[in-house]
């Protein structure tokens, strides 16, 4: 039986001791320092067991753990974070909304904000009607600016401080400045961009419109045509409010002998 190598216990003590303290383990250079293959390395680690080896972990804080020092939500003070605190929040699109804590205006937005599916597709379409006529108002200023007017679009200003005895208000002077402009005609190229953009997103609401009224005719329909069939079977005609006939009389059912509506059946 081959001797086992005293290079496998050092590995395995090696890669224990560096884990204990947190440290990433690289295979590959520990591979190369014990004067050993990666592969043969990693096969000593899967058939002894290195991570089992590794002992089990806390919950929490471990010991020395000085992460919290000087909160006051650390060991001996109140349990959790205080009312209002927002130390997880990182941008804020997924945090709860409290409306206690809502201006006016942002809670009379919120109220006055369609939710029925109907409502804020309308809603929507009227916004983008809104962006397509903005839109298409700048493109008609840019087509009719002349040919050679530049728009600025960016600057860059780069300073350095200033010396002694520099009379500006910043004590620093100008170093180098970096202007980009467009064309009215680059400018009107973007905005049709942006156009169709709007416009593609126009036709997608119209469609849903679309489909909506349909789906509202059709459940029409269905309704109109199980009040008949229920008429046929009970051979009586209910109306909301009691009509009156020519003669006078009240009529609040009638009998269906003699309608015309079964033979569209």
């Amino acid at each position: 039986m081959p001797k086992r190598s005293e290079k496998r216990d050092a590995a395995k003590a090696e890669y224990l001791a560096r884990k204990s303290r947190g440290e990433q383990v690289d295979l590959q250079a520990l591979a190369e320092s014990l004067g050993v293959k990666y592969q043969t390395l990693r096969n000593w680690k899967s058939a002894d067991e290195w991570e089992k080896a590794l002992p089990k972990k806390k919950r929490g804080g471990q010991p020395g753990n000085q992460n919290s020092a000087g909160h006051k939500n650390a060991a001996g003070s109140h349990k959790g974070a205080p009312a209002g605190n927002k130390n997880a929040e990182k941008d804020g699109a997924y945090s709860a909304i409290f409306f206690d804590m809502l201006t006016e205006a942002e809670r009379e937005l919120m109220e006055k904000t369609p939710v029925g599916s109907r409502a804020a597709l309308e809603h929507e379409m009227q916004i983008l009607k809104f962006r397509e006529h903005r839109i298409l108002t700048k493109i008609a200023e840019y087509e009719a600016a002349p040919e050679d007017e530049l728009y600025l679009n960016s600057v860059l200003d780069m300073r350095v401080p200033g010396g002694r005895g520099d009379q500006r208000n910043d004590g620093a002077r100008q170093q180098m400045g970096m202007y980009s402009k467009d064309s009215a005609f680059a400018r009107a190229m973007k905005l049709q961009d942006a156009l169709y953009k709007v416009q593609g997103r126009i036709a997608k609401i119209a469609d849903s419109l679309r489909a909506l009224e349909e789906n509202e005719k059709r459940l029409e329909l269905e309704k109109a045509r199980l009040e008949i069939l229920r008429m046929r079977a009970t051979g009586v005609v209910e109306t909301p409010d009691p009509e009156i006939d020519e003669d006078g009389v009240d009529a609040p059912e009638r009998d269906l002998e003699g309608l015309d509506c079964e033979e569209g059946l």
